[in-house]
């Protein structure tokens, strides 16, 4: 868009050759924004740029730009600063955790609120989408908009008392409103219960040993589960079929399942891994006897702290990689193959980063076909050296906090993350 530019406010009245860029003259108590003084800032400066190259190649002084040279300036403006030979081009990505629901329903989805609760089972509003097509059978649903880890404080967190219902709920609305194919983007919760409280809103019952009924259960309560009732589970999902966007490829249970990589991050100590793990183990092998499947051990079945295994066991669901799902669907993958380069980010990148993450999945593909990958993230991992990154088809790896300190990082991340982009790019475009 156009913007105005206070020209006579860049030179000097007193001295003839004297530029003043980086001037801000519009601020006031109310539009003291961070991002709109670096922008007037900036754009001011690149036009005290162009009027110093013209004084430069013209013999000129700023005043004559004002005086004769003004529209010489403005064909510089137009033209704008920098390289004009790089086009950008920007896809939405998501792996199954958060986001996933917008993208899979795009702009022709159908949203359906629905009342749920949180992982601690606090009243929240989450939706599913009627997909586009298929005679609106099909719907989307993600579980991190109901009991997703962003919705609770740090001090919250807790794998032990936090439960998959509210996400079971908004599943058993979409299928009594008559849909019979769920997609289930289940990245992101806040819950390691193996998706034993997301069974209970759909209808299974878990008993104790005194036959009594555990209405929500959490991670804490699996090691409690003694006898499962599926019949109104199999009920409700008759002529069901589910699939999940997995945003990872680990098992349910073992040194790399659920309990034991997941839990940690949210809120699980030692003690709490341990609990968890035994209550993996106990409810798989009561499932295994209800269901006769046991599928601890496939690939995936560990995403959302076991709700992918909970919905393969007891729904037959089928298992799709979230970030390749969703680069096919959104046109990612065809952009990469004719690109340059590819430019991704995540949060925290660490080797969980490279098992089905978007990060992961950008940099794979674009290996396979020649393209080299940047990754822009917060943090990095300490074990993200080159003969790890290199392997993946990543070329380069740029955290925050490696430029400015970490509480300045997390406070301001996207004045950070800005800085660190234009840092990348500058060096980039000016090669």
């Amino acid at each position: 868009h156009p913007y105005p530019i206070p020209y006579r406010c860049f030179y000097s009245r007193n001295v003839d050759n004297l530029f003043m860029a980086g001037r801000n003259i519009s601020v006031s108590h109310i539009a003291l924004g961070t991002v709109r003084v670096m922008r007037t800032t900036a754009m001011m400066g690149e036009v005290v740029g162009m009027a110093a190259s013209i004084c430069a190649n013209r013999n000129a002084l700023p005043h004559d730009v004002y005086d004769s040279r003004f529209e010489e300036l403005q064909e510089l403006m137009k033209r704008g600063a920098g390289r004009t030979d790089v086009r950008l081009i920007l896809k939405p990505m998501a792996d199954g955790g958060e986001g996933s629901l917008g993208i899979l329903a795009g702009d022709e989805g159908e949203y359906h609120p629905v009342e749920t609760f949180d992982a601690l089972m606090r009243p929240v509003q989450s939706a599913y989408a009627v997909l586009p097509g298929n005679s609106g059978k099909y719907a989307a649903v993600e579980a991190a908009s109901a009991v997703g880890l962003y919705r609770l404080d740090r001090e919250e967190r807790n794998p032990l008392r936090t439960t998959s219902y509210g996400v079971g709920k908004v599943m058993r609305e979409a299928i009594e409103a008559g849909c019979t194919e769920l997609i289930a983007a289940v990245g992101g919760t806040a819950t390691s219960d193996c998706g034993a409280g997301m069974l209970a809103a759909l209808g299974c019952r878990f008993l104790d040993g005194q036959n009594r009924l555990i209405d929500y259960p959490a991670g804490g309560d699996l090691i409690r589960f003694d006898a499962i009732d599926t019949a109104p589970l199999y009920h409700l999902t008759q002529g069901c079929r589910f699939k999940v966007l997995c945003d990872v490829d680990n098992p349910l249970t073992g040194p790399k399942g659920a309990a034991a990589v997941f839990a940690p991050q949210k809120g699980a100590d030692a003690a709490a891994v341990a609990l968890l793990e035994a209550g993996a183990e106990h409810f798989a092998a009561k499932a295994a006897a209800a269901t006769g499947h046991d599928c601890r051990a496939v690939a995936g079945s560990g995403a959302a702290g076991g709700i992918a295994w909970a919905l393969k066991t007891f729904c037959g669901a089928d298992f799709i990689p979230g970030a390749a799902s969703i680069a096919a669907l959104t046109g990612t993958d065809a952009a990469i193959r004719k690109a340059a380069l590819a430019v991704t980010g995540e949060g925290r990148f660490d080797s969980q980063s490279l098992h089905g993450k978007v990060a992961g999945h950008i940099a794979s593909f674009a290996h396979a076909h020649g393209i080299p990958t940047i990754v822009l993230c917060g943090s990095r991992g300490e074990d993200m050296t080159a003969d790890i990154l290199a392997p993946a088809g990543i070329s380069a790896l740029f955290a925050l906090t490696d430029r400015v300190p970490r509480h300045e990082a997390f406070t301001r991340p996207a004045e950070s993350l800005a800085r660190l982009t234009a840092e990348v790019f500058g060096y980039l475009l000016a090669e």
